[in-house]
């Protein structure tokens, strides 16, 4: 079933409901198409120019942390900052590897977005090195659109990869 037939999350008003289940549904997304990935997997790309699977998970998780950290109030570290510039630089890096750590820094989004309170909803925050004034409410439906954006091009790699010889998903 889907997480927003699921209703509210206890204890989180409305707002906050419809983000976590948002967020659930990510995270969902990514256990069915990824968790199971053999390593070849995740770097493996159709043609040039295309975003291998590992790249794409890398980038959901730090994407979304820099995210919640504008949503806060607060700028992202200098190091959490820089790695955005090197999210699509296919690394090699063991894929169970990147998949743990995209999920560890989706429960910290979680933990974050479930903090939020509803004063913060509309208050102006600062995004990026430009210092954008945006609404903490805009920033974190961004981060959800975003998220699942990158979760379909996920999905759609590894269907293709399990249509060119692959390991098809569970």
């Amino acid at each position: 079933m889907d997480p927003f037939l699921a209703g509210d999350v206890e204890g989180a008003g409305p707002q906050t409901s419809a983000w976590l289940r948002g967020l659930q549904h990510l995270d969902e997304n990514l256990e069915r198409w990824v968790a199971d990935l053999e390593p070849e997997g995740y770097w493996w790309v159709p043609a040039d120019g295309i975003n291998p699977i590992g790249c794409l998970v890398r980038h959901i998780g730090g994407s979304s942390l820099r995210l919640l950290h504008y949503a806060q109030g607060r700028m992202p570290s200098d190091a959490l900052r820089e790695e955005g510039a090197t999210d699509f630089v296919p690394t090699g890096v063991p894929g169970e590897e990147l998949y743990r750590e995209c999920r560890q820094r989706l429960v910290t989004v979680r933990d974050g977005i479930a903090a939020l309170r509803p004063e913060e909803f509309g208050m102006i925050r600062e995004v990026g090195r430009k210092r954008v004034p945006v609404r903490t409410t805009i920033i974190v439906q961004h981060l959800l659109e975003h998220g699942h954006a990158h979760a379909g091009q996920v999905i759609t790699m590894r269907k293709l990869y399990a249509a060119l010889g692959g390991l098809a998903p569970r």
